[in-house]
């Protein structure tokens, strides 16, 4: 039994250096993302548009027109890039795929539920955001609360910033900024 001290002390450094090694090639996680968001919003006036290139469309609507276009329900999948462009394909980073409803009765409100497809060459997997917010607000938060890959167990906040507004081939087309920031 003279040996158990030593046996102790070899397992205690074994433990030590195994999680020591754990740290070391752990893979490195995002603590904040930078990108644009394109979307095309479907005008339902030119619904035979051959131009057309929507990425969000009205789903559902309720019986009665109601102020503020309140239940209506669209769902998009659009685009997220480096820059403020879809040029470039290198610059895609991904995809935001959900929903967004109207909310509101008062006031234009949205109720978001948002899925980030990411995939930037260095980070790969998803997050969620779930939120609502006024849609006139000239910056919108939203919380982040989960995801997959590389950002398994993240939690974090939603930036969102509308940079760029304007009617083209008769769609309202827009960009926004997100700014990411994630825990882990």
């Amino acid at each position: 039994m003279a040996y158990t001290p030593l046996l102790l002390k070899v397992l205690l450094v074994s433990v030590f250096m195994c999680s020591l090694a754990a740290r070391t090639h752990a893979k490195k996680r995002p603590s904040n993302l930078h990108f644009y968001m394109l979307i095309v919003v479907q005008n339902n006036t030119f619904l035979d548009n051959p131009n057309a290139k929507y990425t969000s469309v009205l789903t559902a609507a309720p019986p009665v027109v109601q102020s503020f276009a309140f239940a209506n329900l669209h769902t998009f999948d659009n685009p997220l890039s480096r820059k403020m462009s879809l040029e470039n394909p290198a610059d895609r980073v991904g995809r935001l795929q959900g929903w967004y409803g109207n909310c509101g009765q008062s006031e234009l409100t949205l109720c978001l539920a948002q899925t980030f497809a990411y995939d930037d060459g260095t980070y790969k997997g998803t997050f969620s955001l779930l939120g609502s917010g006024i849609a006139t607000d000239p910056v919108k938060h939203a919380p982040i609360v989960g995801g997959t890959g590389d950002f398994a167990f993240c939690r974090g906040i939603a930036s969102q910033k509308r940079v760029f507004n304007a009617y083209i081939n008769s769609e309202e087309t827009s960009w926004f900024e997100y700014n990411i920031t994630l825990k882990f």
